[in-house]
């Protein structure tokens, strides 16, 4: 089993309406740093909420994990896109969804990969 270089995890209660990390803009780029607990998923491409397997209704969001190496500028965890030192890439750019069905207690996964042209 291959191990992942370990990251510390601070959370931060965020107050109604606060989002955890800055809307993109040409300063600011979120990917990598999306990783968040709770609230609603930030889905990359398509809505993915997964039924529960013995209601078959909508399972609770549990937490997303970006790719936390996502080469940018803004990114403090930024690990070059071309180096084998990058461990923490799901796909390009992806996040895992972690869902929970609290009637079963089993906790599927969902896995999304952003889906960005590249530049020639």
């Amino acid at each position: 089993m291959e191990m992942l270089p370990e990251f510390k995890v601070t959370l931060a209660r965020l107050k109604a309406g606060e989002k955890p990390y800055p809307a993109a803009s040409l300063r600011f780029n979120p990917l990598g740093q999306r990783t968040k607990l709770g609230g609603e998923p930030d889905w990359i491409q398509n809505e993915e909420t997964p039924s529960g397997p013995y209601c078959y209704t909508a399972m609770t969001f549990i937490s997303q994990i970006d790719s936390v190496e996502h080469q940018s500028k803004s990114n403090p965890h930024s690990v070059n896109a071309l180096s084998d030192d990058r461990k923490w890439m799901f796909g390009d750019v992806g996040m895992i969804s972690v869902f929970f069905a609290s009637n079963v207690r089993r906790p599927p996964v969902s896995f999304s990969v952003v889906n960005k042209k590249r530049r020639p």
